[in-house]
């Protein structure tokens, strides 16, 4: 071949193998450039890295429900409230969800019944309300499976600044005889990979069950503690919890939703649901309750989205900006100017309401610890309040979520 012919054919070729070699950097550079790119448009847009990430403390409470557990049934009846007030005491404020696995076994009318993790407490409440401590018996447990499903069959988050927690309480050993079983051992060893701390609290003395609670326990740096089959529940009534509870519900009344028909349907569900948990719950429960809502971790709930005096006193909505058919049908017929004196007179309300909140709710709190400081140490401390909470408030400092403050009640 003539080197007329053979020289462009090896520019060619050298070129080509310049190019294959140079290309996969190139198109690495290309890939970085565009990650650059992607941060910077999320720094600018929605300056995320000026803002911290906000904690999350997510608890599952896996419950025995069989007939020995009503003590246990009735305690969580009264103290879902104050659990969720004393974890919304950190500061910043966290994201609070609950959950709940209701376990029994085979023979009964269920062996599980789930209650998915949730902000919406009174969602929670509502379902946890429907349960009764029935069937059982038989010693033995499905304790295996409700651990099991504790761990695996909940939306559990995966950011490291998340705490997780699963309380399993109950009286009995698990059936070890199960063939089908995955056994309690298994659901440890995924509970420390998925960085779900186990708990465990034990209701009375059976010896083979407070064995494995404190194996469960120790498998994830969890705590084990052990309570009567009263739960050790201390329940505190104050002289203001009847007018706690008249303001939480003429605070119900002021939530005014706007957007699709659906939206404000969903939204005006949620709220008739808390009206209905609120005419059954007992006084006390509805001052913890309003309390509760009343904080920054129970707020967000509280209002869900689209809530128009929220979003107005936020500045997120313009009353200019709603299409006439997403106003609340309330407001559809006035003027823009009767529209603008409505929404402002509604939130004159609200803030009036939680003054006298605010007020009340200090008050309560202060008739609580003269009434707590009575009593002995030692029943405080070993309350079923106290022991969840006492476990939460010093795992949490792990993943920076501090909770300085004592248990509500």
């Amino acid at each position: 071949m003539s080197q007329k012919i053979l020289f462009p054919i090896l520019t060619i070729v050298g070129a080509s193998l310049f190019i294959s070699g140079l290309y996969p950097l190139m198109q690495k550079d290309s890939i970085e450039d565009q990650r650059s790119l992607t941060i910077l448009h999320d720094t600018t847009s929605n300056k995320a890295a000026d803002k911290p990430v906000q904690s999350r403390i997510q608890i599952v409470f896996a419950l025995d429900a069989t007939g020995s557990m009503s003590g246990l049934i009735g305690a969580a009846k009264e103290k879902i409230w104050s659990i969720a007030g004393s974890l919304a005491q950190a500061d910043p404020a966290p994201v609070i969800e609950m959950g709940l696995l209701f376990y029994r076994d085979k023979g009964d009318v269920f062996v599980t019944r789930k209650v998915a993790l949730s902000s919406d407490i009174d969602d929670v409440y509502g379902k946890l309300m429907q349960i009764a401590a029935e069937g059982g018996g038989d010693e033995p447990e499905s304790v295996n499976q409700a651990l099991y499903e504790a761990v695996t069959k909940f939306n559990w988050d995966t950011s490291d600044n998340t705490y997780k927690t699963v309380f399993l309480v109950g009286d009995r050993p698990p059936h070890m005889d199960y063939q089908d079983d995955i056994k309690y051992p298994v659901s440890c060893g995924l509970a420390k990979q998925k960085d779900i701390v186990l708990n465990t609290i034990l209701m009375g003395n059976d010896s083979k069950a407070m064995r494995i609670w404190r194996e469960i326990a120790l498998c994830n740096q969890g705590s084990y503690a052990q309570v009567g089959m009263d739960a050790n529940d201390i329940a505190v009534n104050t002289p203001y919890d009847t007018a706690i509870a008249d303001l939480s519900d003429r605070l119900d009344d002021t939530r005014i939703y706007y957007g699709s028909v659906k939206e404000k349907s969903v939204a005006y569900e949620k709220v008739a649901n808390s009206k209905m948990i609120a005419g059954s719950a007992k006084v006390n429960v509805k001052a913890q309750r309003a309390e509760y809502n009343s904080t920054k971790a129970g707020k967000v709930a509280y209002y869900g989205q689209q809530e128009l005096l929220e979003n107005y006193r936020d500045k997120s909505v313009s009353l200019e900006t709603i299409k006439e058919e997403e106003l609340p049908d309330v407001m559809k017929n006035m003027t823009a100017a009767q529209r603008k004196i409505f929404v402002e007179q509604k939130i004159a309300e609200r803030d009036s309401l939680n003054r006298e909140l605010i007020k009340f709710t200090k008050q309560r709190q202060e008739f609580i610890e003269k009434d707590l400081k009575s009593r002995k140490s030692s029943e405080v401390d070993s309350s079923f309040t106290n022991r969840i909470y006492k476990s939460i408030q010093k795992q949490t400092e792990k993943k920076n979520i501090h909770l300085k403050a004592d248990a509500k009640f």
